[in-house]
């Protein structure tokens, strides 16, 4: 009996150091393929740096992170350089995944841009370009601004909304106030978040998304005044692919005809939803950069996330911002 079971212990022990030692041997042939995979890789990017009017820029600042994985991709590695380019520039480096590169030159923008092996070849975000071009923007005249951001919620559970008071801008403040739903609003000026309704007044629900969530059909920034002259100019955001509320420098002078910013809320959304504001004698800029509604057929719930950016200056245009 005892021969038996020594025999078994053995077998046993055999089978255990065979599983380690294939698993040890996968993890070093994995370890060896994962090597191999960043040998072959490779940054080859030339380009050059220029104005939005595409002239060459000197002495512009490139602040460079190389980066790879490491430990099968659980970590990582980097290493970094400065350097200095008239115009032109041309990066290599060998068994580096991506490269992340900032250009700086006093007087303009900041670009930052992460360039990857894994894209495919003059790509725009490949790490393997021959004509890479990189625009910087001058950062012109800076506007005094005030700057403010508001959650506008709307909410039957808790009898609440929540409104961006504009009354006080002559004064340099934007508010963000609660009020009672369903009260009047003891206010001259201000923005807040609707819903499309029906003729008997109640919102109109619809179905979203995979799993039928009943939200409101269509949400809506409305800017209430007795000023037949304030409103909004929606933003053409179709020129730059990288749009953010800094393209936005100018207040177009005209009419600013638009009461209410519309749009249907879709599952899962990122907006970004840029305009031009005019309040009394006071232009700037804004961004809805956020929406939410919970899915509730006895209370109807949302919420915008709203920045604005108003400037200080009676009847100035200029809404440049950093």
């Amino acid at each position: 009996m005892t021969d038996s079971n020594d025999r078994k212990n053995l077998i046993k022990g055999l089978v255990i150091i065979i599983i380690l030692g294939a698993g040890i041997f996968l993890l070093i042939m994995m370890e060896i393929m994962f090597n191999e995979e960043i040998i072959d890789t490779r940054i080859h990017l030339v380009g050059k740096v220029t104005d939005m009017n595409n002239r060459e820029l000197e002495d512009v600042t490139l602040r460079l992170e190389f980066n790879r994985p490491k430990d099968f991709g659980l970590d990582s590695e980097h290493i970094r350089e400065t350097r200095t380019i008239n115009g032109s520039f041309t990066i290599k480096k060998s068994r580096y995944t991506s490269v992340s590169i900032s250009f700086y030159k006093p007087g303009y923008r900041i670009e930052h841009i992460t360039f990857y092996t894994s894209k495919e070849a003059n790509s725009p975000l490949s790490a393997i370009q021959e004509n890479c071009h990189i625009k910087l923007r001058e950062i012109g005249t800076l506007a005094a601004l005030v700057k403010g951001h508001a959650h506008l919620e709307y909410d039957e559970e808790r009898q609440l909304l929540t409104v961006f008071d504009l009354s006080e801008i002559a004064d340099g403040k934007l508010n963000r106030k609660e009020l009672k739903l369903g009260e009047a609003i003891p206010l001259k000026k201000y923005l807040r978040l609707d819903f499309e309704r029906d003729n008997q007044g109640e919102i109109i629900l619809q179905e979203h998304g995979k799993y039928k969530k009943l939200l409101p059909k269509t949400f809506c920034l409305r800017f209430v005044s007795s000023d037949p002259d304030d409103g909004f100019i929606p933003a053409d955001t179709t020129g730059p692919d990288k749009m953010d509320i800094t393209w936005l420098t100018q207040a177009p002078e005209g009419k600013y005809a638009t009461k209410e910013l519309i749009f249907s809320y879709k599952e899962g959304m990122k907006i970004q939803c840029f305009f031009y504001i005019k309040c009394g004698n006071h232009y700037g800029k804004g961004l809805i950069s956020e929406i939410d509604a919970s899915d509730n057929t006895k209370y109807k719930n949302g919420l915008l996330f709203v920045k604005l950016y108003i400037n200080k200056n009676q009847n100035d245009l200029n809404v440049n911002s950093k």
